[in-house]
């Protein structure tokens, strides 16, 4: 008599199948210089990027530039950030200096 535990075990055998590539349509010259003349006005350019990031009917092209694009503003407004605060301290500690200096 066969044990029931070992009847309802089944090996199960997972196939493992190549990716295929994903093929998306090539945007067209026009198509980019439309994108890049939107990315000309300050605000809309922002909106756009999250948008054309975010929409899943996006082109998957446009779509992967819009996200590198948002993450490369990212790391500039970071750096941007850190070098304004290293020059307000730097002035800061100059301006106390020439204060306790008497020269200010």
């Amino acid at each position: 008599m066969e044990n029931p535990e070992v009847q309802n075990q089944e090996v199960i055998q997972t196939e493992k199948l190549p990716m295929e590539p994903i093929s998306v349509p090539a945007m067209t010259t026009v198509e980019w210089i439309v994108t890049l003349l939107i990315m000309i006005v300050p605000v809309l350019n922002l909106v756009m990027l999250i948008i054309w990031a975010s929409d899943q009917n996006t082109n998957l092209n446009k779509s992967n530039w819009a996200k590198a694009t948002l993450i490369l503003i990212a790391i500039q407004v970071i750096m941007v950030m850190f070098f304004i605060g290293t020059i307000i301290g730097s002035a800061s500690g100059l301006m106390s200096e020439l204060s306790s200096a008497g020269l200010w």
